[in-house]
């Protein structure tokens, strides 16, 4: 249930998608107070909230499979050493957990464009979304 939970971290990142066309336009609209706050309050605070949803998901998926690399791995983010990363064979069985909780609970491809770098400020590279961007074709034999 809490991992179905932290799928939001996939909608929470359509912000950091939007945000940077919503504050042109509010610039472009004249209204640089409201350009500025989005910019230097909300957006970073965006990417802070999708990091922890991204921190959290891995934590709790690896949990019950490796109890103390979890806590490891936890411990090294905390710390601020983002480029630790979980073994890559870890990393891929909770990409794959996200992908299949995100089908789960969501109809039809995330919709392009992403904003790739605040997406990997977040923890939450290409290798998290592109995929979903794909219309999951079902193979159906006939019979």
């Amino acid at each position: 249930m809490l991992l179905d939970l932290l799928i939001l971290v996939n909608m929470q990142a359509r912000g950091l998608d939007v945000l940077p066309t919503t504050i042109s336009r509010f610039r472009n609209g004249g209204d640089n107070e409201t350009a500025d706050l989005l910019e230097t309050v909300v957006y970073p605070e965006e990417i802070t909230h999708c990091a922890a949803g991204v921190k959290w998901f891995k934590y709790l998926c690896l949990r019950s499979k490796t109890p103390a690399l979890s806590r490891d791995n936890l411990s090294s983010e905390e710390n601020g050493d983002k480029e630790t990363e979980i073994s890559t064979e870890g990393n891929e069985e909770v990409i794959q957990k996200f992908h299949a909780t995100v089908r789960t609970h969501f109809r039809g491809p995330l919709k392009p464009p992403f904003n790739e770098e605040a997406r990997k400020a977040a923890g939450f590279g290409p290798q998290w979304y592109e995929p979903l961007a794909v219309k999951e074709v079902q193979n159906n034999p006939s019979t």
